[in-house]
C-alpha cells in the first residue's frame, strides 16, 4: 500500500477540487441564465428545419439538449417548402406548434412578416457572424441560420472528369446522366435556378431540359440518386452534404463550378404564436455559439461564426461564389419556378 506525504495529499486535494470546479462550470452557467430557466419551465422546443440535412441538425439538437437539460426537443426535418407549408396550415387553423423555423427561402420570412406572424428577437452572438450577414432584417424578425453553397456533385468512380461549370452540364456527354432537385420544393434549388437565369438567360432551361435530367425535390436527392447509381452527376447539388458523405466513405465528390458556386442563406425565425418562445430564443442564441460552428465545420458546412474556420481550410474568401440580389426577389423566384415547370418539368 502506497503512503502519501503531506505535500502529495495537498496536491491531490487541489487537483480534485479543480476537476470538480471545472465539471461544474457549464451547469452553473446554464443555471445562471434566466432565459434557460424560463425555457426549462416551458419544457419543450419544436424545431421545423429544412436548412441542414438530417445529421447536422440532429448533431445541433443533441448538443443543445446536452447543454440545456430539461428541455425536450422535437425535430421535424423536411424540405424547406414542406416545413413552411406545415407552419402556414397551423397558423390558418390557429393551432401553432412550431417554435423555430429554419428554411432556405427568404420569401417565407417576408411573407410571414407581412401577416405579423413573426416574433422580433435580437439573439446573442450576432456580432460573431460574417459582417455581410449580421443585419438581414431591420426589425430583427429573422436571422441567418445557415450558409449554404450549391455546387456540382458526381460519382468519382464513374466520372473521371466532371463538368467544371454550369454551362458544361449542357454538353451532350451528360444527357440522361444528371440529377437535380426542384425549385418548387427547395429554396437552394430555386436560388440556383434564378442564378442560372441571371447568368445565362431563359434559354439555359430549354437546353438543360434537353439533357433529360431526373428531377427530384430536395437538393439532397442528388446525393441519393448518385449513391443509388441512378445518375452520375448532380446539378444544384448540396456542397456540404456531398462532402459529408464523401468523408463517410461514400462514392460522391464535389466540383466548385468555375462560373461560381451559388450562395444562399438558410434563415431562422420564431413564430409570433410559438408555444415555447423562451426555448426558441435560447435555441437561436445557441446557433451562434462556438460549439455549433464547430459542429458545422465537422460536417463540412460554412460556419456561422467568423472566428471558427471551415473544414479543409475553405472560406468565403477562397471559394468563388454568387448570391442573387434580393430586390424584387419574390417575383423573380415565382417567374423562375413557372419557367422551370414549363420547360424542365
Amino acid at each position: 500500500m502506497k503512503h502519501y506525504t503531506r505535500r502529495e495529499v495537498l496536491r491531490l486535494g487541489m487537483s480534485a477540487t479543480a476537476v470538480m470546479a471545472g465539471s461544474a462550470l457549464l451547469p452553473v452557467r446554464a443555471q445562471d441564465n434566466p432565459l434557460y430557466q424560463a425555457a426549462r419551465k416551458e419544457g419543450a422546443l419544436n424545431l421545423y428545419w429544412g436548412s441542414y440535412e438530417q445529421k447536422t441538425i440532429e448533431d445541433i439538437r443533441d448538443a443543445f439538449v446536452n447543454r440545456y437539460p430539461g428541455i425536450q426537443v422535437n425535430l421535424l426535418r423536411q424540405g424547406s417548402q414542406t416545413v413552411y407549408t406545415r407552419l402556414r396550415l397551423e397558423l390558418q387553423n390557429n393551432a401553432a406548434n412550431c417554435d423555430s423555423l429554419g428554411t432556405t427561402n427568404l420569401l417565407h420570412y417576408t411573407e410571414l412578416k407581412k401577416i405579423n406572424a413573426l416574433m422580433p428577437y435580437q439573439p446573442a452572438g450576432v456580432e460573431h457572424l460574417p459582417q455581410a450577414f449580421r443585419a438581414l432584417d431591420p426589425d430583427n424578425m429573422f436571422h441567418v441560420g445557415a450558409i449554404s453553397l450549391t455546387s456540382i456533385n458526381f460519382q468519382p468512380q464513374k466520372v473521371a472528369t466532371p463538368p467544371d461549370s454550369w454551362q458544361a452540364l449542357l454538353d451532350e456527354a451528360w444527357r440522361g446522366k444528371i440529377t437535380v432537385g426542384s425549385p418548387a420544393s427547395s429554396g437552394d434549388v430555386a436560388h440556383w435556378a434564378l442564378a442560372m437565369r441571371h447568368k445565362y438567360g431563359d434559354d439555359f432551361f430549354k437546353k438543360f431540359a434537353a439533357q433529360k435530367p431526373k428531377v427530384g425535390q430536395s437538393n439532397v436527392d442528388t446525393v441519393t440518386d448518385i449513391l443509388a447509381g441512378e445518375r452520375v452527376v448532380g446539378a444544384a447539388a448540396p456542397f456540404s452534404y456531398s462532402l459529408t458523405q464523401k468523408a463517410a466513405g461514400q462514392p460522391v465528390d464535389v466540383k466548385v463550378p468555375t462560373d461560381d458556386a451559388i450562395l444562399n442563406l438558410g434563415l431562422t425565425a420564431i413564430p409570433a404564436k410559438a408555444p415555447h418562445p423562451n426555448a426558441a430564443k435560447l435555441f437561436t442564441d445557441f446557433l451562434y455559439t462556438t460549439e455549433v460552428s464547430q459542429i458545422l465545420s465537422r460536417n463540412f458546412w460554412p460556419t456561422l461564426r467568423a472566428d471558427v474556420p471551415w473544414a479543409d481550410g475553405r472560406s468565403l474568401e477562397n471559394i468563388k461564389w454568387y448570391r442573387n440580389p434580393t430586390d424584387d426577389l419574390a417575383r423573380q423566384v415565382n417567374d423562375t419556378i413557372a419557367l422551370w415547370r414549363s420547360t424542365v418539368g
